[in-house]
């Protein structure tokens, strides 16, 4: 593995949408450029799950992205959370329950809109967790670190697992904390709001880690990295001309928050990164620059993942999809269902189209990876940030 450059993967949240970020893997993996392994893993929400198997697999990356592109290749919605009329029909009536009496009886039960009981199980399957220490230990890798949110306070939380100590600093808003990483910190991160319950970790309510989030690629920088490759999940936006159409539906509602919650943090650090990055270097032989720069390789899908959800709508389950429809149209429910369907079938689709953006960013990759770290000159520079 790599001594120097320390080289992190940051891996955004998105729901069935981190498939991609596997197909970027393997694609990566077909140039040659990631077959020494990672220095630090970094996961949000999805992410972090993905970022948790490749930490238990760190000591043979080919072998851990392979085990990953089977379980995401192979998956069901049933693996995920629980799709019967019995579970759903329970968790609908509960809501219909406490939106109507709740104020009456001044008491509601802590719940969500899907029983994700069975995610629990894939994950020991998934992630063989006490490995994580031993390649830690092996020296195999040097830091996994998973966000989550402490829906108590408001407060981000990056739960981090490293071969050293390490020296967290806490700011606003969030705080770094030191802790042997567990298949509870991976659920909670995972935790979509609304739709995933909730995890209990030393009685604080935790979820999904996107929510506080904001700096994405700030634990790989504190970790000790000096380049971090960083994968979205969403695709290119469409334009969208202004119209007098319906009030939005709750559906399109929750796709916007979750569009907002899930992808914009790691896209404006990334733009962030890149502004900081042409200051060191303008700066680095004139005024003492205290910052260093910290080269970034960003990758985001090419095409639309909700086109292709719309392509594969008919693989929702019937149970699932009459829930939903309460929340608004099918045509309304389209983003939602990019985020929700883990399907075999949408899943292998995200993998090819990872692997293919990666083959077509050849050239742009192997020179990320050509590089040693050190600032470059302000052209250099300049020429990167235009780039981004």
């Amino acid at each position: 593995m790599n001594a120097e450059p320390r080289t992190a993967l940051v891996l955004s949240g998105g729901g069935a949408r981190a498939a991609y970020q596997v197909g970027v893997l393997r694609g990566l993996l077909d140039l040659g450029v990631l077959s020494s392994g990672v220095d630090i893993l970094v996961g949000s929400s999805a992410g972090a799950i993905n970022a948790g198997a490749l930490a238990a697999r760190a000591e043979d990356i080919d072998k851990a992205v392979g085990t990953l592109e089977g379980v995401w290749s192979n998956l069901r919605i049933d693996q995920v959370f629980r799709t019967d009329i019995r579970s759903l029909g329970t968790i609908g009536a509960r809501w219909a329950w406490d939106l109507t009496f709740g104020g009456a009886f001044g008491h509601v039960t802590p719940k969500s809109l899907l029983d994700t009981s069975p995610l629990r199980k894939l994950l020991k399957e998934m992630v063989p967790i006490r490995r994580i220490g031993a390649n830690l230990g092996q020296g195999k890798l040097q830091a996994l670190a998973v966000a989550a949110t402490d829906l108590g306070t408001a407060e981000g939380v990056i739960f981090a697992q490293s071969r050293h100590q390490v020296s967290f600093a806490q700011r606003h808003g969030w705080r770094m904390q030191q802790v042997e990483i567990g298949i509870d910190h991976l659920l909670a991160s995972s935790a979509i709001p609304i739709f995933f319950p909730s995890v209990v970790i030393d009685g604080r309510h935790l979820g999904d880690g996107c929510i506080r989030n904001t700096t994405p690629l700030r634990p790989a920088i504190t970790l000790g990295a000096d380049r971090i490759v960083a994968i979205g999940v969403r695709g290119p936006r469409q334009p969208v001309k202004p119209s007098r159409a319906a009030s939005p539906s709750i559906a399109q509602i929750a796709g916007v928050l979750l569009d907002a919650v899930m992808m914009d943090s790691i896209e404006s650090d990334v733009e962030h990164a890149e502004h900081v990055n042409t200051s060191v270097a303008a700066c680095a032989n004139v005024c003492g620059n205290p910052f260093r720069r910290i080269n970034v390789l960003w990758i985001q899908p090419s095409a639309s993942l909700a086109a292709i959800a719309a392509e594969l709508q008919d693989r929702i389950p019937n149970s699932l999809r009459y829930l939903m429809r309460g929340l608004g149209t099918d045509e309304a429910l389209i983003e939602l269902a990019s985020y929700l369907l883990f399907d075999g079938a949408f899943c292998t689709r995200l993998i090819d189209l990872g692997r293919a953006d990666v083959a077509a960013s050849q050239d742009r990759v192997e020179r990320f990876f050509s590089t040693t770290g050190a600032a470059p000159s302000r052209g250099e520079a300049q020429r990167l940030a235009a780039e981004a």
